[in-house]
């Protein structure tokens, strides 16, 4: 949504307010005095106690609104509304005696707005006003729903689903502090932006079996979560639609369609993975179940994910049906990456080699990028496959790595061919005497290559312990000054 300016957001305030006021409070016929009298008079009236059941979020013609409500106050003479952002406290979006308990105020996503009522008085009962305002900060986010603990998830959200009142801000879960959660089957979200969000101190679990699995069509966010793997048997952790609509195709997003010549399904959101703990994670991580989607924003921060990768066919990306699907920025940043399992398997693969720009249209041109920053990445595949496996190749698309640690791959190099690739400060370590082509490039581009000796051990995450019980702690001298890999090791 474009940001409007402060002039603009408080001329359609005051128009908004003007309505509610020509509106006022009078329901359905019911006499005003007799609705904010109720038999008091000559009291010091209360303020309404806000909450946030007071703020709903809509996406109007208008754009984005939030309707602000409040319980009546029985002999009030009406309310005194303030609404400001909270960078700009002094400039009210509102600032008004108001004849009802609801409004409406044009907002922005992601911002904060003070919220102030306070109770007027009236003479005709002779109520004086409250002494104090009711203050509450609301930040406009989307539909929220508590998921409680303990519970299977995707049978939870389908018998208790409700559709976000701002589509614009989609959904967001919320998981118990420590709570223990269940993955048993499709969670499908749909054209629904989701956000599962979890606790940072505390992060619940959630056991992924069977053919448990999140699919979406749409943005998708997970927060502060832990996910146990070992018993899911399904392609995809995350997956798209198995039936992609017609509303994300790329002839219909005015904004994509332009110079396109890949037949696509566009996820314009992000697609975040934040905070987040993956033990044993098999089959594939992210599944696009054999159509042609072109991921916009592919987002790894902070997060762990172990693989326990035995298999020939499993991968981090598994694009390897779906003859356009693509990825135009991707970023994997202060994360660690690995494998406790012998495979031969790519880590990346596509079905063909799809320009972004082919794909998300002339308004990208010169624009993707992948981004391997401050992250570890280890033994992702240790045999006869490829690092990734028709990548995309332009001039126009740029890969950059910085101060990362990148060990056990082969023919990462070939990521980059045919790119815009720059290397800095980085340790890639090739143990394998047939890799000798990273050796190469390693000694060609990069800090001369050395063991980063990692403390240990390296194995499958548990849950129970710090940092999961793993230590990728470098104790190589060039690696270590130059503070490279996952920042979590060099504390």
């Amino acid at each position: 949504m474009k940001k409007m300016t402060l002039k603009m957001r408080l001329l359609s305030g005051l128009v908004i307010v003007s309505i509610a006021l020509a509106a006022g409070s009078c329901a359905q016929g019911a006499d005003c005095d007799e609705v904010f009298s109720a038999g008091v008079t000559n009291t010091q009236l209360e303020s309404p106690e806000l909450d946030n059941s007071c703020f709903t979020p809509f996406d109007t013609e208008e754009g984005l609104k939030l309707q602000v409500s409040w319980p009546v106050v029985y002999g009030a003479g009406g309310y005194e509304v303030k609404v400001a952002n909270v960078t700009e406290p002094e400039s009210y979006l509102v600032d008004t005696l108001l004849d009802g308990c609801t409004m409406m105020v044009p907002v922005m996503e992601n911002e904060t707005y003070a919220v102030s009522v306070r109770s007027a008085g009236n003479k005709k009962y002779n109520n004086t006003a409250a002494e104090t305002a009711s203050e509450y900060n609301f930040t406009v986010a989307g539909t929220r729903l508590l998921i409680p603990s303990p519970c299977e998830i995707s049978t939870y959200i389908t018998e208790h689903y409700q559709a976000p009142a701002a589509p614009s801000l989609g959904l967001i879960y919320e998981l118990e502090a420590g709570g223990q959660y269940t993955l048993e089957h499709t969670a499908d979200f749909n054209l629904d932006k989701v956000k599962i969000v979890g606790n940072a101190e505390n992060r619940p679990t959630i056991t992924v079996s069977g053919d448990g699995n999140l699919m979406t069509q749409a943005g998708l966010q997970l927060l502060d979560i832990n996910f146990d793997c070992e018993d899911r048997t399904k392609e995809g952790v995350i997956t798209f639609h198995t039936k992609p609509d017609q509303s994300i195709y790329v002839d219909n997003l005015d904004e994509f369609k332009s110079g396109v010549n890949r037949k696509t399904y566009i996820v314009a959101d992000p697609i975040i993975i934040s905070n987040c703990w993956f033990k044993d994670v098999s089959n594939s991580f992210i599944y696009n179940n054999k159509k042609s989607y072109g991921i916009f924003d592919l987002r790894i921060l902070n997060s762990i994910v172990q693989f326990n990768y035995a298999g020939s066919n499993n991968m981090f990306i598994h694009f390897q049906s779906g003859n356009y699907s693509t990825i135009c920025y991707m970023t994997i940043e202060n994360s660690t990456l690995f494998n406790v399992a012998n495979t031969s398997a790519y880590w990346m693969r596509f079905q063909s080699r799809v320009n972004p720009e082919k794909a998300f249209g002339d308004a990208q041109k010169n624009k993707a990028l992948w981004l391997f920053k401050n992250s570890t990445i280890y033994d992702t595949q240790m045999s006869s496959r490829d690092f990734a496996n028709n990548p995309p190749r332009t001039g126009t698309q740029l890969m950059q790595y910085s101060n990362n640690i990148i060990q056990n791959l082969k023919n990462i190099h070939q990521l980059g061919n045919g790119c815009t690739t720059t290397w800095e400060n980085n340790t890639v370590c090739v143990t394998d005497s047939g890799k000798d082509k990273d050796a190469d490039v390693a000694a060609g581009t990069l800090t001369a290559p050395e063991d980063p000796a990692f403390v240990g051990p390296i194995q499958s995450l548990n849950f129970e312990l710090p940092n999961g019980g793993v230590n990728f702690t470098p104790t190589g001298a060039n690696t270590l000054a130059g503070r490279r890999g996952d920042p979590r090791w060099l504390n």
